[in-house]
């Protein structure tokens, strides 16, 4: 499974989803702007970027 945290309004986050959907993938598509996100999908992101909030 695919899923994509989509801002619509940027270019590159457009292209992305297109090579995605080029690929032949039907991804999840979450426009990250309007849902937000979750103190645990931050802390993930974090985790598997070997970081720490500031």
């Amino acid at each position: 499974m695919i899923v994509i945290h989509h801002n619509p309004d940027c270019g590159t986050s457009r292209n992305v989803l297109q090579i995605i959907k080029d690929a032949g993938y039907s991804p999840t598509v979450i426009d990250y702007l309007s849902e937000g996100w979750t103190r645990p999908q931050l802390m993930a992101l974090f985790a598997a970027a070997d970081l720490t909030p500031k």
